[in-house]
């Protein structure tokens, strides 16, 4: 059998806002004995990839807002000079209404965060002048700074919430009985690994956003579900809240495709088998991404031929 989840942490329990901080604590290298000021958990669960998510939503509609405002304020100048300040303004509007971002912006690029602030205070005086191109100078280097310390807040929690996810794994699988190799890719943070049990073995690929790749072999037809359901429980346990995303039954004991592509690999480069399996995952993942970029491209196309 093999199965394609989306793993996020869960944080909606007295027991797993520790876990919250302790993300934190890895990303930041701060310990937040308060965490309930970083973060609502009235929210079902926490992921990095939500959060962000949040951002540039959230940032979309306040440039509207902010666009409209600053179009009655200063009638007279073009919307294209007006549009950097309101694009500045929603994303440090933005960032300032998520606890957890504005606290890592300030722990992470303290000195960047606060220059951002003042250059966009000044340019809405400049603009209140007449100063255009200062104003717009300002505004654009306000929203580089938001957005250089935003990737790097995402980086710090992505790979803080991705070691959680492979620790999570890793204790579940050695709890089950089964002995663990591991690899983790040189380039981007992915991480395999190669649990074996006997004639059985679960290999398990966590991708940068947390995404988990699980293929298993030793069973026959859905005998697996009942040793997949046991390690889900065990993750659950241990805060990780599943997602459902892609998921097939292949019924073959000898694995799925990531597994039997794996063992490819390792016969025709005599690699270790959790090497092999970051090979396949990575191979596959940037075929993805060639294929959604291939189908944006013809998207494009066909509405300027429309």
């Amino acid at each position: 059998m093999s199965e394609r989840f989306v793993a996020s942490i869960q944080v909606s329990t007295q027991q797993n806002s520790s876990l919250f901080a302790d993300i934190v604590a890895a990303a930041f290298g701060v310990i937040v004995e308060d965490t309930a000021r970083l973060f609502d958990f009235s929210t079902p669960a926490y992921s990095t990839e939500d959060l962000l998510r949040q951002v540039r939503v959230s940032t979309r509609q306040l440039a509207t807002v902010h666009l409209n405002s600053l179009q009655q304020q200063f009638p007279s100048l073009p919307k294209i000079h007006l549009q950097s300040l309101a694009n500045a303004q929603a994303l440090l509007q933005s960032i300032q209404s998520l606890p957890l971002l504005s606290f890592a912006m300030q722990s992470v690029k303290p000195q960047e965060w606060k220059t951002a602030q003042q250059l966009l205070e000044i340019a809405q005086h400049q603009w209140q002048r007449n100063e255009v191109t200062e104003a717009i100078k300002n505004a654009r280097q306000a929203q580089k700074l938001l957005t250089s310390g935003l990737k790097e807040v995402h980086t710090r929690l992505a790979q803080a919430q991705h070691c959680f996810v492979v620790d999570s794994a890793m204790k579940s699988l050695q709890e089950m009985g089964y002995q663990i190799q591991s690899a983790r890719s040189s380039v981007g943070s992915w991480t395999a690994l190669w649990a074996t049990k006997g004639a059985q073995a679960i290999a398990v690929v966590v991708s940068p956003k947390s995404q988990l790749m699980i293929d298993m072999m030793g069973w026959e037809g859905t005998r697996c579900q009942t040793e997949l359901h046991a390690f889900r429980q065990r993750m659950s346990q241990k805060g990780i809240q599943f997602r459902e995303g892609r998921r097939y039954y292949h019924g073959r004991r000898e694995g799925g495709l990531l597994i039997q592509e794996a063992a490819k690999v390792v016969r025709e480069n005599r690699v270790p088998f959790p090497q092999a399996l970051l090979q396949v995952a990575y191979r596959g993942h940037l075929f993805e991404q060639q294929r959604r970029q291939t189908a944006a491209l013809l998207l494009q196309q066909h509405l300027k031929e429309g």
